[in-house]
């Protein structure tokens, strides 16, 4: 039996993965994905990009376009002046220098999270999701831990980046819970392997919350790239040669902050060049023959 096994990891730079030569993560194919950026946001936004990966659909036909979700009318004032003004300001000279730029973003965040906790405003559910899934078939698939999908971004809280960021032994307890994250899912991806399902997905969190939280930290990042490029040997040795492996990101990260961009590897030559993230899903429904 063929099986497509995608490793979803958050937040994977590809230029980390070139500096360190990590070969197993770039496995035989690799490069960078075009992800989906809304407009208003500066950066990509996993809520958003991993349901266009796995529905193969642009965020208006997935289902939403913003990573948080306003109540009208609400939503339609954002979309009309605030989030188009805060661009124009953004981009003009009028607002060139870094620390200023960096205020706008904040008072939006600040009155996102005063509309999300005054309950105008929520982060997305699975049931906003509209378009099909590569999970909506009839061969036998396994998800775990997608963020919308099987996940909500409640769950994947993320209050202790900040503590982190500045309180050493937090900073430590920090490294040793995600470290055990890597660990305890490979475990559970070794589970399912042994068990007959044709498509399996996993994804984990812990690269892109290390990365926010210990940018300045580059022994620790490149500890956890590491570990990712070692976690993938093992998987390799799991698997028949006839198995499709692919890795995918979201986006990457530099300096805490998304990189424009997502990676992609797959141990088999697919002869793609710089491919749509909403791409894989066609890929993978054909090499299960779905389609």
């Amino acid at each position: 039996m063929n099986r497509v096994i995608i490793l979803g990891i958050d937040a994977l730079e590809y230029n980390i993965v070139e500096r360190l030569d990590l070969d197993y993560l770039k496995q035989k194919e690799y490069g960078k994905t075009i992800v989906p950026i809304t407009e208003g946001w500066k950066e990509p936004a996993t809520v958003i990009v991993w349901p266009c990966f796995i529905t193969g659909c642009r965020p208006k036909e997935m289902g939403y376009c913003s990573p948080i979700l306003f109540k009208q009318p609400l939503q339609f004032v954002l979309d009309k002046v605030v989030f188009p003004v805060r661009n124009f300001v953004y981009k003009t000279k009028y607002v060139d220098n870094v620390e200023q730029k960096k205020l706008s973003q904040d008072v939006i965040n600040v009155f996102k999270d005063i509309t999300k906790r005054s309950k105008f405003a929520r982060h997305p559910e699975r049931k906003d999701i509209k378009a099909p899934t590569m999970f909506d078939n009839s061969f036998k698939s396994k998800h775990c831990y997608i963020p919308v999908y099987d996940i909500s971004m409640d769950t994947l809280a993320r209050w202790d980046i900040f503590d982190a960021m500045k309180n050493p032994k937090v900073a430590y307890e920090f490294k040793t819970k995600y470290r055990k994250e890597i660990i305890d899912k490979k475990e559970e991806l070794f589970e399912l392997l042994e068990k007959d399902y044709e498509l399996i997905m996993m994804y984990w969190y812990c690269l892109d919350g290390i990365q926010h939280a210990l940018f300045k930290d580059k022994v620790t990042i490149d500890e956890f790239y590491i570990r990712f490029n070692s976690v993938v040997k093992e998987i390799q040795n799991k698997i028949s040669k006839d198995d499709l492996l692919l890795i995918i990101s979201d986006h990457g990260q530099e300096k805490g902050i998304h990189t424009p961009y997502g990676f992609y590897s797959c141990n088999q030559e697919l002869g793609l060049n710089k491919p749509h993230i909403c791409d894989f899903k066609k890929i993978i429904e054909e090499r299960l023959n779905v389609i």
